[in-house]
Formats: C-alpha cells, sequence, structure tokens
C-alpha cells in the first residue's frame, strides 16, 4: 500500500461523496465526512449543529466590521451580544485538528473540511480534488432536490463562494489551485468509474515520493 490516507475536496454537484465511499470500500479505508464533526461536537461536550454552523459563520471580525456599519444606520440597534466573540474560530482550529489526527491513524479517506490543506504537509496523505463544470453540477443537483436549474446554479454559487470563504478564514488562501492538490479530476469528463479508478491507482502506489 502507498499512501496512508486520502484528503479529498469536492464541489457541491461534483459527485466527489460517492466517489469518496467507493474508493474508502475499495482499499478497506474508513471514510470520514460528517463523522468529524460529530467527534469535535462530542469530545468539546457540543452539540453537532453547533460545530456545523461554525464551518458557515463569518469571523468575528468580519461581524464585528459589519456591526460598526449597521450601528450608523438610523433605527438598527445592536444587541450587545452581537458583538461578543464567539467559539467558532477555535471550534475551526478543533476540526482542521481532527482530520490531521485522523489522518495521522492511516487507513481513511477525509472528505470535505478543506481536508487537503489541513493535511498540506503530510507527506502519505494523497490530496485529490473533485469537481465539474457548473452546468454540470447544477443539473445534478437540480434532479437531486428537484428543484428547477437556475435554482440550482444559484446554490451552487453559494456553495463555491462559502468555501472560498472557509479556504480564506482557515488556511489564508486567496485563491485555490490546482498545485495544491496532487491530482485534480473532472468527473463529468471521466465518469465517476473512471474517476475512483485513477484514485486508486494513485492510492495503492508505493512507490511515490513524498
Amino acid at each position: 500500500m502507498g499512501y496512508r490516507a486520502i484528503a479529498l475536496s469536492l464541489v457541491d454537484g461534483s459527485g466527489g461523496e460517492s466517489i469518496g465511499k467507493e474508493v474508502a470500500g475499495r482499499l478497506g479505508f474508513g471514510y470520514l465526512n460528517e463523522t468529524v464533526v460529530a467527534q469535535v461536537a462530542a469530545d468539546q461536550g457540543l452539540d453537532t449543529a453547533t460545530v456545523a454552523d461554525a464551518e458557515r459563520r463569518r469571523s468575528f471580525v468580519e461581524r464585528l466590521a459589519n456591526a460598526t456599519a449597521l450601528a450608523g444606520v438610523e433605527g438598527i440597534a445592536l444587541d450587545a451580544s452581537y458583538f461578543a466573540a464567539d467559539r467558532s474560530d477555535a471550534i475551526l482550529g478543533l476540526i482542521r485538528d481532527a482530520v490531521r489526527s485522523a489522518a495521522g491513524h492511516g487507513d481513511v479517506v477525509l472528505v470535505g473540511h478543506a481536508a487537503s490543506y489541513a493535511c498540506a504537509d503530510l507527506p502519505d496523505v494523497l490530496r485529490i480534488c473533485i469537481t465539474a463544470p457548473l452546468q454540470t453540477r447544477a443539473t445534478r443537483v437540480a434532479a437531486a432536490k428537484g428543484i428547477g436549474e437556475k435554482d440550482a446554479v444559484k446554490l451552487l454559487r453559494q456553495s463555491d463562494a462559502g468555501r472560498m470563504a472557509y479556504l480564506k478564514r482557515v488556511y489564508g488562501v486567496d485563491g485555490e489551485s490546482p498545485t495544491d492538490y496532487d491530482l485534480v479530476l473532472n468527473s463529468d469528463r471521466l465518469g465517476a468509474g473512471a474517476a475512483i479508478e485513477a484514485v486508486l491507482a494513485l492510492a495503492r502506489n508505493a512507490n511515490h515520493e513524498p
């Protein structure tokens, strides 16, 4: 066996979750996605919704700047709690640490949570990005959610913006680059089957050079 763990990053509608699950099953690896959130919540005595929400929230500095602007608008009163620092930044650090810890134990496919960035300095972790053109992703999301494609495109643009904000906030990434990964796969052009085989071939490569 080559790599001890796989960090799989994806965009919504790319089919990355199903690819990750199939790869994990074929390799006999564990599959961690939302389990990471559940573990952090359990360790910290929090509910999972609180931890999951931390990945979607603006930073305290961003909220403070917004609050300062709002405070100057007549008729808007802000509760003191709006200015109170929350635990979201600390929780994001705990999620990052949980991802790295799981990768260190090995035999796992880590999906989402910017796992490729969390494990960027770990030589035995194969970092892969699964993507697809926006229209292809919209068609998939529309079919899965039973909505129109225009609405699906809107959801995906919001999701993509949130993903980039997360990378900026936690890892200081201004722009995602193909060189942030060992392999970037287009699930539209390749199809799920070929994508899975490509990941398996690399994961099993015992001669990789970190």
